[in-house]
């Protein structure tokens, strides 16, 4: 592996090498890189555009925000042609990132912090920070937040289109997930968000391969809940609602409290996992588990009438100590990593299993071959945690075969951090192994980024790096697009 060769150690504790990262990112920017400042050579066969969404300003006026989740979103893409990369950059435009630019100062209530002025400044719920996901669907370019509206960008400048309602499907205080699905052999696109009220329910939206909103419906729950992410197979929804919700919602309301305060596991109140129909988003049965945390879903799929699974499993400690709903991430000696679980529902009898699945590291950021959204996939591709010199946040990627139980591992290098990896394949019928695997490098060394480009197969070859001219702060999710 390559690597910056420099005597300069920037960290004093090996946990917290990662935290330059978190530095504010600079917007609108817009160059390339050509072929002759490529280490290695990018393939013939790569053509697409590589996206990237994430918080990339943690902080106002010198005072940080009081969350990670709370930072302004900014995309980035890399356009991959003919050898050579053009990349671009923007923040997303929405009036928090607006209002505060102007104001210097923080005006809107996120997850990790109230706006000045008491209960009256905090009525609504965290403003839309368009930072957590993307995709593009329908040929439009769409940022993904936990409690708002998307927001539409222009995928050639990035600009700025606005908040995007569907044609006014969408209603001004529903929320759409940051993780939607879709599903590779219909072409339909399926997104949720939670509704709160006397009676909480999740509404689902399913929208056509044209990017028009063709079905909404709702699906009732027991109680509120944090629901991160869902999973879907040929025919089915799956929502694993796990218990993690407010101790005190009249302190959320009144603005006693933060939202990630007030917000803890309570697994004495148990958790269901509620299957959807695809066809008519009926509630076809619902199972009941041990209460667990987690973040994000793997793939899913059916096989002789039952339910699989894969999420990414964290500990009861994720949710007492904070790696989830920290009020500083920043001084964390982790991030939030979990153990690789898969979820057997059989929907004859109404049983349940659970299987720990093959893992060489803590992960986050489950990724798959997208072809394989919804029947059987054989490979997951995480990014984690090694125990490398620098070991305070996600410094990994990791192959993980279910067939063989083989895991293989890329490990950064001291000082250098990744985030959520994205396979693509050689050619579109390629064989689920044969292809690539795209992600981004922060070098704390450098304190600049790179986009690396790997062998699936080997975890350990690297095809092509591609340096920047500036940092990318540390992320959340990402997308291709072929061309």
């Amino acid at each position: 592996m390559t690597t910056t060769v420099s005597n300069k150690r920037p960290w004093d504790d090996p946990n917290l090498a990662h935290v330059s990262g978190f530095r504010t990112g600079t917007d609108n920017l817009a160059y390339e890189i050509s072929a002759d400042k490529i280490r290695g050579k990018i393939p013939e066969s790569l053509h697409g555009i590589f996206l990237r969404n994430g918080p990339a300003r943690n902080e106002l006026a010198g005072i940080p925000f009081g969350h990670w989740f709370d930072g302004d979103g900014c995309v980035h893409t890399f356009r991959i042609e003919n050898g050579k990369v053009d990349y671009r950059c923007s923040f997303v435009k929405t009036p928090k990132y607006v209002d505060e630019t102007a104001a210097q100062q923080v005006k809107y209530r996120s997850f990790g912090h109230n706006a000045p002025g008491g209960f009256f400044k905090n009525l609504h719920m965290p403003a839309n920070a368009a930072n957590t996901s993307i995709v593009y669907h329908g040929n439009k370019l769409l940022t993904l937040f936990e409690g708002g509206l998307p927001w539409e960008l222009d995928l050639d400048t990035l600009d700025t289109m606005g908040p995007h309602n569907f044609d006014g499907a969408l209603k001004s205080m529903d929320t759409f997930s940051a993780h939607g699905k879709l599903h590779p052999r219909t072409g339909d696109y399926f997104n949720y968000g939670m509704a709160m009220g006397i009676k909480p329910k999740i509404n689902l939206f399913k929208i056509s391969p044209e990017g028009k909103m063709t079905r909404r419906s709702t699906v009732a729950i027991e109680r509120m809940a944090f629901c991160h992410d869902n999973a879907m197979t040929e025919n089915y929804l799956i929502f694993m609602v796990m218990p993690v919700n407010f101790t005190s919602p009249l302190n959320v309301l009144l603005a006693r409290d933060t939202i990630d305060k007030n917000m803890a596991f309570h697994p004495e109140e148990g958790m269901k996992v509620y299957v959807v129909s695809l066809n008519d988003f009926s509630l076809v049965r619902t199972f009941e588990v041990e209460p667990f945390m987690f973040a994000h879903s793997s793939n899913c799929w059916e096989r002789d009438g039952e339910l699989f699974i894969d999420v990414i499993e964290m500990s009861e400690k994720d949710g007492e100590e904070g790696t989830l709903f920290s009020r500083n991430l920043f001084s964390q000696p982790r991030p939030s990593t979990g153990q690789l679980t898969r979820y057997r529902f059989d929907m004859k009898t109404g049983a349940s299993k659970k299987e720990i699945l093959p893992s060489a590291i803590p992960s986050e950021f489950p990724q798959w071959d997208l072809r394989k959204t919804g029947s059987e996939s054989r490979y997951t591709y995480t990014a984690g945690v090694c125990e490398n010199e620098t070991p305070g946040f996600y410094n990994a990627l990791q192959r993980v075969d279910y067939q063989t139980g083989e895991t293989k591992v890329y490990d950064c290098g001291p000082g250098r951090y990744t985030s959520e990896p994205i396979f693509v394949p050689r050619t579109p019928d390629a064989d689920e192994a044969d292809g690539y695997i795209l992600a981004v490098v922060y070098d704390a060394v450098t304190e600049l980024s790179e986009l690396i480009i790997l062998d699936a197969v080997s975890m350990a070859d690297e095809i092509a790096v591609v340096p920047l001219k500036n940092h990318v702060p540390h992320g959340f999710h990402c997308g291709y697009i072929p061309l």
